[in-house]
């Protein structure tokens, strides 16, 4: 898949056009969505452009929703020249709803389904002020310390 085609998927994506949310949601989740041009101002600042040509760079959105903000990352790797799987592999988020992780998923693998793996594990459904931040596939609320206290049992 070349530039054109990672840039088109990710941003003109048929469920990217008028996303409806009941009330009720918006409520509950205080869920909004960021227009396009608002996150390509934030990520013009000089300081994250710099730091986004660095293949090793990692960007964390602890409210990804489907993934707007993690879309444009991932473009910007692209556009510096690094690899499609590893400016992946750099790229984390987490969202409190699982539709809005399934959507982030789908738009940030482009359609090469060998790298699920790595969204599986860096796009994660949690919430956000409870996470533990491990990105290992653990239970996302599992403490280190619950995680050594159930090791000592299991042995």
């Amino acid at each position: 898949m070349n530039k054109f085609d990672i840039i088109n998927h990710i941003r003109n994506r048929p469920y990217m056009s008028g996303i409806q949310r009941d009330q009720l949601r918006i409520k509950q989740t205080s869920e909004v969505f960021t227009p396009t041009e608002l996150v390509l101002k934030i990520i013009s600042k000089k300081n994250l452009l710099e730091d986004l040509s660095k293949p090793s760079f990692t960007f964390l959105d602890q409210s990804c929703g489907d993934g707007q903000f993690l879309g444009e990352i991932l473009i910007a790797k692209i556009e510096n020249n690094i690899p499609f799987e590893k400016a992946l592999s750099t790229i984390y988020g987490v969202d409190i709803m699982q539709d809005n992780v399934d959507l982030c998923r789908e738009r940030l693998l482009c359609g090469q389904e060998h790298l699920r793996p790595i969204v599986k594990r860096n796009i994660v459904c949690a919430d956000a002020l409870r996470y533990h931040y491990r990105f290992d596939g653990t239970d996302p609320y599992k403490t280190d310390q619950d995680l050594h206290f159930d090791q000592l049992f299991t042995e």
